[in-house]
């Protein structure tokens, strides 16, 4: 039986120890996922930090781009019987100071492209997405709990020999605290009775995911759409700062209005809209301010090899760079983040992520295949 320190603290939810999540399922997964950007547009980034009990490795990543180039560094070790120690991830340690409002992400100084020292502290409560299940044909293909906020980091960044002073006034971002079963690595599940059968065609085309953090509350929008406007996820809710009182309500009524590029389908502006808690209608304008992509060598898939939970021994470290430049590049390492000033129509203004994906046919977006 392996035990940890984390079994001495009583938090457990099956009789088993910590280190023994309540499913064999391989995809079992925990991660952090933090994105954010400088307000003056030159910097934006998104690290992660992902824990894959039944592949016994844990893995994280740290990406920035600046003046159109990403630069990816990324590491990975084998992970042990403590499922509390986030440390020493090849270069990289994560350090929870306050849960659910204050955690450091940090890297000693190595002669890889990225190192940090980031502290993000949230400025409004976190909470939690609705539960997500799907199934197909029966199978569980995705079931976790999502958990998000908006805050501030502190610290500096050094990027490709260029080191960035971080302060809360000026850097901002927004973090994806998840755990549960997806797909993740490299292996090939048997396809079962599903490779008998045609797997139903009718799925969403249109995902829109966007933490919006405004002086007084943090807004998050949400929705999977079909392409006859029907919604898998049609959520958007709002976090009052803590100097309001940290309320978490839900809104209603979310839709959008983007001006999405013909070619790889990148949002260049829109609206968003959506009906307050006292019934009034709000719409927010969406300015693009800067651009980082998700499958850039960060583990979520893209033309580079490295995938979540693949096992590379015990103390991988690397790096890898992208020419934001170079169209095929773009197109290939997608979807973007689009960070973006965010103006309502009542006159506040705010800063967040807006990723968007288009898939396959969309009419309203002119988008036939």
């Amino acid at each position: 039986m392996t035990i940890g320190p984390a079994d001495d603290w009583m938090i457990h939810q099956t009789p088993d120890p910590i280190r023994w999540v309540g499913t064999s399922d391989r995809r079992f997964y925990d991660r952090h996922f933090i994105t954010g950007h400088s307000r003056d547009g030159r910097v934006a980034f998104l690290n992660g930090i992902g824990v894959y009990p039944n592949l016994g490795v844990i893995d994280c990543f740290s990406s920035f781009a600046v003046d159109g180039v990403q630069y990816t560094t990324r590491a990975s070790r084998e992970l042990g019987s403590d499922r509390m120690d986030y440390a020493h991830i090849g270069p990289f340690s994560l350090e929870i100071i306050e849960g659910l409002k204050k955690l450091r992400f940090h890297s000693e100084d190595t002669d890889q492209m990225v190192s940090l020292d980031l502290t993000f502290e949230g400025s409004a409560p976190a909470f939690a997405e609705p539960p997500t299940l799907s199934r197909v044909m029966d199978r569980v293909m995705e079931s976790n709990t999502r958990i998000i906020q908006t805050g501030c980091y502190s610290g500096h960044v050094t990027v490709a020999g260029e080191r960035f002073e971080v302060t809360p006034d000026a850097w901002q971002g927004g973090r994806d605290r998840s755990w549960g079963v997806r797909s993740i690595g490299l292996e090939r599940e048997p396809k079962g009775i599903q490779q008998a059968h045609k797997v139903s065609k009718d799925r969403t085309t249109l995902w829109i995911w966007s933490p919006m953090q405004f002086p007084s509350r943090t807004v998050h929008f949400s929705l999977s759409e079909f392409p006859d406007g029907r919604r898998e996820i049609n959520t958007v809710r709002e976090s009052l700062s803590w100097e309001r009182g940290g309320e978490v309500r839900f809104l209603s009524d979310p839709e959008h209005d983007l001006v999405l590029d013909p070619d790889d389908r990148e949002m260049h502006k829109g609206t968003v809209s959506w009906t307050e808690h006292d019934g009034a209608r709000r719409t927010v304008s969406l300015t693009p301010i800067s651009r980082v992509y998700l499958r850039a060598g960060t583990g979520y898939g893209g033309p580079d090899p490295w995938r979540h939970g693949t096992y590379m021994g015990n103390d991988w470290v690397n790096s890898v760079s992208f020419d934001l430049t170079n169209p095929e590049v773009v197109a290939k390492n997608g979807p973007a983040h689009v960070m973006c000033r965010m103006e309502a129509d009542d006159g506040e203004v705010g800063y967040g992520t807006f990723e968007t994906q288009v898939f396959g046919a969309h009419e309203r977006y002119g988008f036939s295949a």
